[in-house]
């Protein structure tokens, strides 16, 4: 069997880095959470960038083509805070990647592991009745998993 991960992650630095995500959060007070089920009514796509960016440079081109309660400035803040944002999202979509992949592959390993230890427990608890109890125990977590029944 393989090992692809040998870490550890003590308290300390699991407390580090939530307190770092902690002031994170704080530089962007802004950040806001949509509730289930509702969504944005229009969002911008990889397409939509240019076409976004070209209409503000129209706005702030030719305001007297614009009605008069048209703001510029807001439009110009959205889409300044959209480009900020796409920088540090790429770079947080990747953290998260890579945090998802190490958790799928730690727990892999760890449930071949346990998989393991259980044949070999199992194997022993048929000539050791002080690891029958284990066992056991172990064994109810397959409970109701056995092969399906075919009936005739």
């Amino acid at each position: 069997m393989q090992n692809r991960i040998t870490a550890v992650l003590t308290d300390a630095d699991k407390t580090a880095v939530l307190t770092a995500m902690d002031q994170i959060k704080t530089k962007m007070p802004f950040l806001i959470t949509t509730p289930a089920g509702q969504t944005a009514k229009r969002t911008m796509g990889a397409k939509s960038v240019e076409y976004v960016n070209l209409c503000l440079e129209g706005a702030k081109n030719f305001p007297s083509k614009l009605t008069v309660d048209f703001d510029t400035e807001e439009f110009n803040k959205d889409v300044s805070l959209i480009n900020q944002l796409w920088t540090i999202r790429i770079q947080l979509a990747a953290l998260l990647e890579s945090v998802d992949d190490t958790m799928n592959t730690a727990s892999s390993e760890a449930m071949r592991s346990a998989d393991e230890v259980y044949a070999l427990l199992k194997a022993a608890a048929k000539k050791d009745g002080t690891v029958k109890e284990l066992v056991d125990r172990i064994s109810q977590r397959f409970s109701g998993q056995g092969k399906a029944k075919v009936s005739l």
